[in-house]
């Protein structure tokens, strides 16, 4: 049965530039599920502490940070002993491991900011896991998704935190923000104990 699994996201301001922030990433629940051999439905929440950032820069680099945290995860996962779900995908591919490199977190990206119900101009997920493809247009393939990936960012809801609202006002006023969630749940201890760190990072 598909089960729905978050993948908290918190940017993090470490000035009074609105330019100036880094990610942490919560895999935790998303890495516990896969273990268990159930197949998830991504959803990407987003939690930060103003709304005044360029969402280009932004996209683009919420992308390649996603993705080097994924992968480093997925390695360290597999370094370890047991399975961890679809986790342990191997690839068909007879490839340069650099082309490979952070599709899979591109992959769970396009389907958490729901791209299509289908990627790749029409090629279902699934079958495209399966198949074989050359190296050119793999690697046009790939381009793709993370072309579709950014203009997605861009335009993905932030939630507003209270307590990250406070952290980026610690740098100086914080202006032009509205709909602060009052609701949001307390940050976790990670996060409260990196919030002064200013280096992207995640936890599972």
């Amino acid at each position: 049965m598909t089960r729905d699994a978050e993948i908290d996201v918190y940017l993090v301001h470490s000035s009074s530039d609105p330019e100036d922030y880094f990610f942490l990433f919560d895999f935790e629940t998303f890495v516990e599920r896969s273990k268990g051999g159930i197949f998830v439905r991504f959803k990407l929440r987003v939690f930060a502490g103003r709304s005044d950032f360029g969402r280009l820069v932004f996209a683009r680099q919420f992308r390649q940070v996603f993705a080097g945290e994924f992968d480093e995860m997925r390695s360290e996962l597999s370094a370890k002993s047991g399975k961890s779900g679809w986790l342990d995908w191997s690839f068909p591919f007879s490839v340069a491991s650099d082309l490979i490199g952070g599709f899979v977190a591109n992959l769970v990206l396009a389907i958490a900011l729901s791209v299509g119900g289908k990627l790749f101009g029409g090629i279902s997920v699934p079958k495209f896991l399966k198949r074989k493809s050359a190296t050119i247009k793999l690697e046009e393939e790939i381009d793709q998704t993370k072309s579709q990936v950014e203009n997605a960012l861009t335009v993905i809801d932030v939630v507003l935190h209270p307590e990250l609202l406070a952290h980026a006002r610690t740098f100086g006023a914080v202006s032009g923000l509205q709909d602060l969630d009052p609701d949001a749940w307390p940050l976790p201890d990670y996060v409260r104990t990196h919030l002064m760190q200013a280096k992207s990072g995640s936890w599972w």
